[in-house]
């Protein structure tokens, strides 16, 4: 595969690291602005959860309607996200849940191009460059609940979606700088068999064995991602005395942001500590770090330990998904494989905020709809320690 020049790439770069973290916004300020749009429909937590559910299966159809020039895939996408973020400033009821469907199907296009952009386009980089990308999506999230919270201590969720629809229009412009995709080719000719018919059929086929590993644990992470996303500014609004109002989910929307601080610091962490010590020790170690602090969170949900618990499994999970993406990389045929594993994570950031709500709003409490948090990371550590056994290429090998 020919990669981008230096100066291209660097370039490129510049357009990139705005616009992923523009996508770490988008992803993390719908949950925090859920208190004040619930409230304003009188909204349940079923209710909410079909809204984000349906926002969430966006974003896996979307990983799978990415097609080349990524580039332009990343410009259609927000282009969508805008129209959705002005329709829900301005719309009724009854518009709100088509809306965040499209939104997120917006969002699966562009998030998901700007990966496959880098592992088409600049394949011998590709792990450093994906590392310091997830770091520029953390501080987006970071930033979401901070944005969320000063905008509601004045205004309501139309002021905050019309500003993301703004924000939205300038990164599709600054997108249309990035230069078309590289030619993709496939392995290299030692591992060709020599039947040509046969090559072309096993090199047009993703290995099913190994999506279906990566595929659960990338469903299980990201829906426990996302249940973050949707659910701790309504969990810290009612397990404190915030009160309700403006200024309750302000201050319930800035204190879910602790969760973003550990998984930003873990984030810029873990790039320098991978290159010392062993990815899959390093997975198996925040998939039990996970899940301490969720149990923490479950157990003592008003507590003084309440806060310190949220930014440990922020912590916790900030470098798994990365970790996961690299090791699928260094085992897959193809870079354009990974849209799979890109959906898989999207079906399971729809699911689980769903299963949540669905249980909070049969129990009665949001803190029994919690309880998947942790039985995902069980299940996470079971299938982690049967994949460190085993030893994967180098995350570079896949995309060459």
């Amino acid at each position: 595969m020919t990669e981008l020049d230096k100066k291209t790439a660097w370039q490129a770069l510049t357009v990139l690291h705005p616009v992923f973290a523009l996508t770490g916004v988008l992803q993390v300020v719908h949950g925090a602005l859920l208190p004040s749009l619930a409230a304003r429909f009188g909204f349940n937590d079923s209710h909410s959860g079909l809204l984000l559910t349906l926002y969430f299966i966006g974003t896996a159809l979307g990983a799978l309607l990415c097609r080349p020039n990524y580039g332009r895939s990343i410009v259609t996408g927000l282009a969508g996200v805008t129209c959705c973020c002005l329709g829900i400033a301005a719309g009724a009821q009854g518009v709100l849940f088509p809306l965040f469907f499209l939104m997120g199907l917006g969002w699966g296009v562009s998030c998901s191009s700007v990966s496959l952009f880098v592992g088409r386009n600049m394949p011998s980089r590709c792990a450093a460059t994906l590392t310091f990308l997830n770091l520029s999506w953390s501080i987006g999230a970071l930033v979401a609940p901070l944005l969320a919270a000063a905008l509601l201590a004045y205004h309501d969720y139309r002021v905050a979606y019309a500003s993301l629809a703004i924000l939205s229009t300038l990164a599709a412009a600054i997108c249309l700088r990035l230069p078309a995709d590289r030619m993709e080719q496939g392995r290299s000719e030692a591992r060709r068999p020599q039947n040509p018919q046969t090559w072309k059929l096993t090199a047009s086929l993703p290995d099913l064995r190994l999506l279906a590993t990566f595929g659960l644990l990338v469903f299980l992470e990201t829906g426990i991602e996302n249940i973050a996303v949707t659910w701790l500014a309504t969990f810290s609004l009612r397990s404190s005395n915030f009160g309700f109002g403006s200024t309750g989910f302000g201050a319930a929307a800035a204190f879910s942001s602790l969760f973003w601080c550990g998984f930003l610091a873990s984030r810029g962490v873990s790039s320098f500590l991978l290159l010392r010590v062993d990815p899959v020790q390093v997975l198996r170690s925040a998939v039990a770090l996970a899940l301490a602090s969720a149990l923490l969170i479950a157990v003592f949900p008003a507590g003084p330990t309440r806060g310190p618990a949220l930014f440990f499994l922020g912590a916790a999970l900030g470098p798994i998904f990365p970790l996961l993406l690299s090791l699928f990389f260094g085992q897959a045929r193809r870079t354009s494989d990974t849209r799979w594993i890109l959906a898989f994570s999207g079906v399971g950031g729809s699911v689980l905020p769903w299963v949540t709500g669905w249980l909070s709003t049969r129990s009665g409490s949001l803190r029994i709809g919690l309880v998947t948090v942790p039985v995902a990371l069980l299940t996470m550590a079971f299938f982690v320690y049967s994949l460190s056994r085993k030893q994967p290429a180098p995350a570079t090998a896949a995309l060459r």
